[in-house]
């Protein structure tokens, strides 16, 4: 899988995950930073290549 793909699911997921919190449906509230963590840990590591 391309980084830059791999990227652009997880800012996708990122953005449902704040949809369902606005709505005040039940999600796990974790996950939301670990998601902005892989993120970012992945484009750090693109910038050193």
């Amino acid at each position: 899988m391309d980084i830059l793909e791999e990227v652009k699911n997880l800012k996708k997921e990122l953005v449902f995950l704040r949809i369902k919190k606005m709505t005040k449906q039940k999600i796990e509230r974790h996950k939301i930073k670990t998601i902005q963590k892989k993120i970012a840990q992945i484009l750090q590591l693109n910038q050193y290549k």
